[in-house]
């Protein structure tokens, strides 16, 4: 099966999952991504009418959706494809946001010399802050705490 195949598969599934919860979806679409460790990533990107209850607080009902997404592809497919679902651009918007925290937060760190700690966030959200971060003067990250407390940290560097 090639790409393009696994993708209008991929694509059908997410559309009769969304259904089944009553979501309309406007618009659709399927792009490889590249992974890391030469994973299998795919980006499903769809646009609905009323996207908060799908993304719910904090994108908590996108990540359970999209783990739920991932699963049915996998009996479909009958191997492990890194879906990545973004409803009405959410991660792009997500992404600028933890952006414009860290940087600001940096600044501060810069300039008082004492570290700032970010709330507690998914692996996905550190990683951008931690991606971030790493272009920036003066500051290093680290992530704290234990599962569901895990957090970054931004401390100046020494």
């Amino acid at each position: 099966m090639d790409n393009k195949e696994r993708n209008e598969i991929i694509l059908k599934v997410t559309c009769e999952l969304l259904e089944k919860m009553n979501v309309e979806v406007e618009e659709a679409f399927v792009e490889d991504r590249e992974g890391e460790d030469e994973e299998e990533q795919v980006l499903v990107g769809v646009k609905v009418g009323n996207p908060a209850g799908l993304i719910g607080f904090k994108g908590r009902n996108l990540a359970s959706t999209q783990m739920v997404l991932a699963m049915m592809v996998k009996n479909k497919l009958g191997r492990w494809v890194r879906v990545l679902l973004d409803v009405n651009n959410y991660r792009d918007e997500q992404k600028r946001r933890l952006e414009k925290i860290v940087e600001t937060l940096a600044e501060k760190v810069r300039q008082t010399g004492e570290s700032a700690e970010l709330p507690k966030m998914s692996s996905y959200e550190r990683r951008i802050c931690h991606m971030r971060a790493a272009d920036l003067e003066g500051v290093v990250t680290e992530s704290e705490g234990e599962e569901e407390e895990r957090h970054v940290v931004i401390k100046p560097k020494v």
